[in-house]
């Protein structure tokens, strides 16, 4: 940061919560539909890990954090 004193600096976010619970439900599926066409694609990568259901303490630690940086995850049934 020490490095950007005296440059102008213009940072801009959303808060997706915010925006998940407006009455924006059209626009949410035209974004969903456009980042699941990327994925489909291969534009757009995810990480996940798929763990049995009889494993979920571990899944839901990694999930937590609490295990360092670690992909989705995903219990399968």
């Amino acid at each position: 940061m020490s490095s950007s004193i005296g440059e102008e600096l213009t940072l801009t976010g959303f808060w997706l919560q915010r925006w998940m619970s407006s009455d924006k439900a059209e626009e949410r599926q035209s974004m969903i539909d456009y980042l699941l066409g990327l994925c489909r694609d291969g534009k757009l990568k995810y990480e996940l890990e798929v763990s049995p259901f009889d494993d979920f303490h571990t899944a839901l630690e990694k999930a937590m954090g609490k295990r360092g940086r670690q992909p989705k995850q995903v219990l399968k049934f």
